[in-house]
């Protein structure tokens, strides 16, 4: 009997072992294919302007051949997310933006169910709930989240201040100090790519006052200044 018990329980353990074997194995496949896929959608991104759709199908053609391996790997779900996103942003056909971004809105939600601490999958789910006119509970959580975990992270900077400025009007205002405080930060590191989304905006009220934005913003904001100041003349004062 204790011979028979030692027999099973040496079975079972083999087993066990067998299946931790098998699932390491598929999170490893996984997880090659994922860095494969990420090397792809880096060399996209350095070429925002040059990224065709089929680019973009084929790269996320890679995350999903992941998931094969791992359904609900994480990694896997931000890169196809990010792509999605990416999509939203070429597509012509608004159905099929506000459908891109329904699927990265999904797939980020359950990848931060896995990595609550990844600003960047937080700013993305920012992007997708303002792409899906959703400025909400979720979108300002969103907002908040990426800022507190990722304040110096370049990416995140970005991803916030353009959600954020999107969304400028329906701020409370330590929500706008926030913000103002993100473009404080971004001076050091990231200036040229952060002034480009705050012209966008044309918000040079955000950046003209700090001495960080002076070498990529001088001249705008010696126009801003110009063009303000013009506005406060008298009609007929010329000078």
């Amino acid at each position: 009997m204790i011979r028979a018990q030692a027999h099973a329980g040496t079975l079972l353990l083999f087993v066990a072992l067998a299946v931790i074997s098998a699932q390491s194995a598929r999170m490893g496949v996984s997880g090659l294919i994922v860095e494969l896929a990420q090397a792809e959608s880096d060399k996209l991104a350095a070429f925002p302007r040059a990224r065709p759709a089929a680019e973009l199908d084929r790269v996320a053609g890679f995350f999903s051949d992941s998931l094969a391996y791992v359904p609900d790997n994480p990694w896997a779900l931000e890169g196809l997310a990010a792509l999605d996103l990416a999509r939203v942003r070429l597509a012509k056909d608004p159905p099929k933006a506000l459908a891109f971004a329904r699927d990265a809105h999904t797939r980020l939600r359950e990848a931060i169910r896995q990595r609550p601490t990844s600003p960047f999958l937080w700013a993305n789910l920012a992007l997708a709930k303002l792409y899906l006119d959703q400025v909400d509970s979720e979108f300002f959580l969103a907002l908040r989240h990426a800022d507190d975990l990722g304040p110096w992270e370049p990416a995140t900077q970005q991803g916030v201040l353009f959600a954020g400025l999107a969304a400028w009007d329906k701020l409370s205002a330590d929500q706008r100090q926030s913000m103002e405080r993100v473009v404080q930060r971004g001076a050091v590191r990231n200036a040229r790519k952060m002034f480009e989304i705050v012209k966008s905006y044309r918000r040079f009220d955000l950046v003209c006052p700090l001495g960080g934005y002076d070498a990529v913003a001088g001249a705008d904001c010696r126009k801003a200044a110009a063009a303000a100041q013009s506005r406060k003349r008298p009609a007929g004062d010329k000078r």
